[in-house]
């Protein structure tokens, strides 16, 4: 197929699933339509386009349908049908190089470089002014045929070369786009393999790979080198040797790679964390991706469908909406897309044009047909978003300015100072830097459907008196600290930290953004104060006479323990004291560049000592609901693709509950004790799905060989009707309901452990088993950011949440509103902070420790395996626990216990049990005697019944062959069954043993 490979398997999201709703047999033709299940349906309202554009997905203006850009379009010359047809390398150099001379004004032809086998790597421009750059105009590209029998996007390329030469001047649509850009078509990249295929060729690998037999969109510098496949090859091929050259030798800002095999729009990043496929891993312009992926494929006459197509398999490939994250489908390393967005400013995605690779002639008038608007669709999104000239205060071009976004990569300036930057519907802010200078910040808003948004920048040199501003800000990490002075002498140092973070003369830690303040006691403070609020700082550095010291700050307006105060002072006036006291206000022997060099190692110490902020360490993944159901902003996701694999491999099975909106999953031995897992937010379901794959595919990877063995898990990976919104907890009362529904369907179940976010913390309710509480404890101490803190490190806690660890009841008005609740016990871990957004870590990962040591204390204690009878237990002389029925865990911590069970008011058994890290689950068998004697007496009864029966058929059998039974009177006669009595005799000896 496309950037992908034939032959391996294909682990897509869940999405494979689906192909059982529709019928498995029918064979897919590459012209069969589109046609989506109910689920399906359901399951494209929830994913990435439907949760990033949720009224925009059925708007023309901001997504057009193949119709709509026939009329944007209007009429024109199309391809002459003499034309459509496959075109070898020397058809394909010969009609370029026709081209170019026919329409001299529009086109300019050249060779990237060359092939293995020597063949040129053709390029043609088309644009008002194709041998020179025009000053703030973009340059598009498309690549076609990187895998050598992949045509279709070749053909498709030729043919948009002569539909925009042919129409120029006279259709208005195609004529701005040749005059509003430069766009280089790259017909093959891959001329050497094309040679090597077949025209009629649907899904083989023949003339894939280059002459080397590398397939080169496998063959770039990957990100993750240890997932490259054996098909990349080792180094870079000549071709990518100079694609990448090319790549880098003009300021591209969109493109398309064209491939085959299936159909449908797929977007970076193709490679994903673990190097697993079905891995939904989202880059920083995600949703401008989904965006891209889903222009191109609602102007295309079905690609936009959901359901299955025509595609590498039998049974078709699956899709939401026609588009796919690259590693949602399946994972690649060392694709040209991953290293394009990581390496230079262009934006790439990769169309998959169908899924014959390599059509005959007479196929290519309707693939075309098919194709040709949405191309023109794409191009277009390359004239949207915000562009413009960066310069300084004198006027000159500032070249390699950096342009950044909190929801995008950072991009560079030309060496003329243009910037270009792609941007969805609605307002932005970019900040634009240049080295020697102030950054400066604008917002900028995008309408749908408009063409981009012309912004000047203008630049002023750091340390200039005129630039002096209330305020500035350094940096744009993850951890916000502020930097303020009350006096002349403070505040020339922050103007010259301010000039020297600015100059880049002095650098700060890539995780710090920095607030100066150079005078916070202005007469009019008003902006600052709400510039303070706005920016959040988690610590205050004062700049003062006198002793340095540390103020924290939070906006509930009491100071979290990130660190010790006491200590950071104290090490600060040990190590720093005489520089930055004296230096502040006394010697004048020091300079100013070295006292605001010290500030600034002073504020590098601070974040160094600081407990690291959940904002840098957790990432918050989103959910794996079937069908790339997750909130796109985050880093990783982690699909429900394995669901199936696990359920086949017995390792889950699923629990019909009465409440059909909710979907239970049991993994485990099935003995007790039985615990629910649930993510109770959006943010939080991944960490169920991976945590579930994880145990079930490698246990004792994750050390939980014994826990599986020991236990039951009822898994809840989403709730429905789940929490969108972050917020933190100050009671968990409001599940009783939904936990009440679960219970009903497994009531062995006596334990809960919930994940959520809004702090990182965990909370519990210990009121019947005594384990919550070592769970609780187990489960902090096990866990890299709460382990040596007090408090919460997220600073929008509730004020009255700052513990890192406390109780919880069920005793609270809420839970008197929910009848018959059997109370369990329970422990919410929250892990994650509500300001968090675009971390790089994994969920599961990080929480991976917490939850096996909290796990290891669940089945610490003793399993009673005993009937149906009614009874109680106490335990060391304690309080006598509520009446059960059949198996049950009683959990203990380590040591010696004396357990005592009653049947009502009389001793039923009693004994004393040992339990340690060496044996910290006890079985004890005490179903009764009158259980036992009831099962003796019926399976005695039965092998009785059994050898009574065994006997009747022998002495029937003899009998009959000895001619007792000579028939009836209606004629029927008994036909002997041997010819002799031989046997007979075997019987009778056989009898006589009976």
């Amino acid at each position: 197929m496309t950037s992908r490979g034939p032959g391996r398997p294909v682990f897509l999201p869940l999405l494979l699933l689906l192909k059982t709703c529709t019928v498995a047999g029918e064979d897919l033709s590459w012209m069969s339509d589109i046609v989506a299940t109910d689920f399906e349906k359901q399951m494209a309202e929830t994913d990435a386009l439907s949760r990033y554009f949720t009224k925009e997905k059925n708007d023309s203006k901001v997504f057009p349908t193949w119709e709509t850009m026939k009329a944007r379009v209007g009429e024109f010359t199309n391809v002459n049908a003499s034309k459509i047809h496959n075109h070898n390398y020397n058809d394909m150099t010969a009609f370029l190089k026709q081209t170019s001379l026919n329409y001299p004004n529009i086109t300019h032809l050249y060779s990237a470089g060359k092939s293995v086998e020597g063949r040129d790597l053709w390029v043609l421009i088309v644009s008002d002014r194709p041998r020179e750059h025009e000053l703030l105009e973009p340059e598009l590209k498309i690549v076609g045929n990187m895998h050598g029998n992949e045509v279709v996007g070749r053909e498709a390329l030729l043919y948009l070369i002569e539909i925009l030469c042919v129409n120029y001047g006279k259709n208005l649509f195609l004529t701005e786009i040749v005059n509003n850009a430069r766009i280089h078509l790259m017909p093959s990249m891959n001329p050497d393999g094309y040679e090597r295929g077949m025209p009629g060729d649907r899904i083989s690998a023949m003339g894939r790979s280059n002459a080397n037999d590398v397939d080169l969109n496998r063959n770039f510098p990957a990100i993750y080198p240890e997932h490259r496949e054996q098909s990349g090859g080792g180094d870079p091929e000549k071709e990518n040797v100079a694609v990448m050259k090319w790549l880098k030798s003009y300021p591209f800002v969109l493109s398309a790679n064209l491939h085959g095999g299936s159909l449908v729009a797929n977007y970076p990043y193709d490679d994903s964390v673990t190097g697993k496929d079905g891995i939904y891993t989202p880059s920083l312009d995600d949703m401008l991706f989904v965006e891209l992926s889903y222009r191109y494929a609602r102007a295309h006459s079905k690609m936009w469908k959901t359901g299955r197509r025509c595609g590498l398999s039998a049974d078709g490939d699956n899709f939401l909406n026609g588009i796919t994250n690259g590693a949602g489908w399946y994972h690649l390393a060392g694709g040209m897309q991953d290293w394009q967005y990581e390496h230079t400013n262009c934006l790439e995605i990769t169309i998959e044009m169908g899924c014959f690779k390599f059509p005959t002639d007479d196929m290519l008038p309707k693939l075309w047909e098919e194709h040709q608007f949405a191309l023109l669709s794409f191009l277009e999104m390359g004239l949207t978003g915000v562009y413009g000239i960066v310069t300084d205060r004198n006027n000159n071009t500032v070249a390699n300015a950096t342009i950044s976004m909190d929801s995008g990569k950072t991009t560079r300036a030309t060496d003329k100072g243009e910037y270009w930057r792609l941007l969805t519907p609605g307002t932005h802010m970019l900040t634009v830097s240049g080295q020697g200078l102030e950054s400066d910040s604008f917002t900028v808003t995008v309408e749908a459907g408009t063409r981009a948004v012309r912004h000047d920048v203008q630049l002023l040199t750091c340390g200039d008196n005129e630039t002096k501003s209330d305020y500035y800000i350094r940096g744009r990490g993850k951890v916000p600290m502020a930097v303020i002075a009350f006096n002349e002498s403070g505040a020339s140092v922050l103007y010259e930290l301010a000039r020297l973070t600015c100059s880049g003369d002095l650098t700060l830690d890539d995780d710090v953004s920095l607030l100066i303040v150079p005078h916070y006691n202005k007469p009019d403070a008003s902006t600052i104060t709400d510039k303070i609020r706005e920016f959040n700082p988690s610590t205050f550095l004062v700049v003062a006479d006198g002793f340095v010291e540390t103020i924290t700050f939070s906006i509930a307006e009491n100071q979290p323990k990130l660190f010790n105060k006491a200590k950071l002072d104290e090490s600060l006036n040990k190590a720093l004291a005489f520089e930055i006291g004296i230096a502040v206000g006394c010697d004048q022997m020091v300079t100013l560049d070295r006292k605001a060099a010290t500030v600034g190692t002073v504020l590098n110490i601070i974040k160094t000592a600081m407990v690291k902020d959940a904002v840098q360490e957790f990432s918050v993944v989103p959910s794996m609901n079937p069908s790339d159901h997750f909130t796109p902003e985050q880093s990783v996701m982690v699909t429900s693709a394995s669901l199936s694999g696990l359920e086949k491999s017995k390792c889950v099975t699923e629990v019909k509950p009465p409440n059909e909106m909710l979907r239970l999953l049991k993994m485990g031995s099935g003995k007790p004790p039985y615990t629910l897992v649930a993510a109770i937010e959006k943010r939080t379901e991944a960490l169920v799905y991976e945590m579930m794959t994880r145990w079930c595919e490698s246990p004792s990877n994750e050390g939980v060989e014994k826990v599986l063995k020991e236990s039951t898990l009822i898994l809840m990976p989403e709730i429905p009707h789940t929490q969108l919104n972050c917020h933190d907890y100050n009671t968990i009362s409001p599940f009783k309901k939904l936990l009440n529904d679960v219970i009903q369907a497994v009531p062995q179940i006596d334990f809960v452990l919930l994940f959520g976010t809004g702090g990182l913390k965990v909370r519990y309710i210990n009121e019947t088993l005594g384990v919550a509480d070592r769970m609780a404890v187990a489960f902090k101490a096990a866990h890299g950011s709460m382990q040596n803190a007090d408090t919460d490190a997220c600073s929008r806690s509730m004020p009255n949440e700052r513990e890192s660890i406390r109780p919880f009841t069920w005793n609270d008005t809420k839970s008197a509103l929910v009848e018959n609740f059997s109370s369990p016990d329970a422990l919410l871990a929250q892990i994650g902070c509500c300001y968090e957004n675009l971390a790089t870590g994994q969920l599961f990962e990080e929480n991976r420790h917490g939850i096996r040591r909290a796990f290891e204390e669940r089945i610490r204690g003793v399993r009673i395996i005993v009937d149906d009878e009614p009874l109680t237990y106490e335990v060391n002389g304690g309080v006598r626990s509520t009446e059960f029925k059949g198996p049950r865990f009683i959990n203990l911590p380590n040591g010696l216990h004396h357990v005592v069970l009653y049947q009502k008011d009389t001793i039923f058994s009693k004994f004393d049990v040992q339990i340690s890290d060496q044996t910290p689950t006890v079985e004890k068998n005490l179903v009764s005697r009158s259980s036992n004697l009831i099962v003796v007496s019926i399976a005695s009864l039965l092998i009785i019944v059994a050898c009574l029966f065994a006997f009747r058929q022998r002495v029937t059998t003899v009998l009959n062959r000895r001619g007792f039974f000579t028939g009836s009177k209606e004629g029927f006669e008994r036909i002997p069954l041997y010819k002799s009595d031989d046997e007979d005799e075997e019987d009778v000896f056989d009898m006589q043993k009976l």
